[in-house]
């Protein structure tokens, strides 16, 4: 049946001589994957193939079979047109980590409208906004862990400093394993988790070295909690990207 939906381009892979099969996070019918015909080819194509670039996002009526593994787009259009995140490398780096880790996350083709709405609000954030944007990776990634109901706790204690992340619980005294935050650490974590929105995320100031070290542990965090979890490729351009630029 034909469908009506918004969607945010996580990956095109090369499909054949002329077309792509595209993995899209639908806001209707949750993560997709398109088989699109003749994206790769001149002409009038060129459009589409500008598409399908991860994170892109896209307004879609698609043909939809819920028993087919890839399914078609009959209609496709922008659903939002980015002035700065293609035209800026940092910009453009997380937003390439944000479709990368959605791709991760993202396992089963179920609509989260929530998380949906939440995402396109952050990416036209990082699209929009005149501050800061270095933290939106750790903002994105605790947000996100929180609407797939594997958040961390989100409540700082100073008697239980130690946030255990194979556990996702507190504790008093350092665990027996390497995998936890320390209490500066854990009390950054909480503050994070706290903002409601990513302009409050701005805001809380923090050095490169300190950024690294959560988006790391948070990674860490996701390999525990999320099955077949895989090192994300955006992560080093991303570091890279930070380390030469102020962010």
């Amino acid at each position: 049946m034909l469908q009506k939906t918004r969607g945010i381009v996580l990956r095109a892979v090369k499909y054949g001589e002329t077309s792509v099969v595209a993995t899209v996070f639908t806001e209707e019918l949750g993560v997709q994957s398109y088989l699109v015909n003749g994206v790769r080819s001149a002409g009038s194509a060129r459009m589409k193939a500008a598409a399908f670039q991860p994170g892109m996002i896209l307004e879609m009526v698609v043909y939809h079979h819920a028993r087919k593994s890839l399914q078609r787009i009959s209609e496709i259009q922008y659903g939002y047109l980015y002035q700065k995140v293609l035209a800026e490398p940092v910009r453009a780096a997380i937003m390439l980590y944000m479709a990368e880790l959605l791709l991760r996350v993202l396992q089963l083709p179920q609509p989260f409208r929530d998380l949906y709405d939440f995402t396109e609000k952050q990416l036209k954030w990082l699209d929009t906004t005149q501050g800061r944007v270095a933290n939106m990776p750790l903002y994105f990634t605790l947000h996100l862990a929180a609407g797939m109901g594997i958040g961390l706790p989100p409540t700082f204690h100073a008697d239980r400093p130690y946030l255990d992340l194979r556990e996702g619980v507190y504790l008093a005294h350092i665990p027996s394993h390497p995998d936890f935050l320390d209490a500066a650490e854990s009390e950054v974590t909480a503050r994070l988790l706290a903002c409601s929105s990513a302009d409050e995320a701005a805001a809380i100031a923090l050095t490169q070295p300190q950024r690294r070290k959560l988006i790391l542990h948070y990674q860490d965090y996701l390999r525990w909690h999320v099955p077949d979890f895989t090192s994300l490729h955006a992560l080093p351009v991303l570091f890279q990207l930070f380390d030469t630029t102020d962010s």
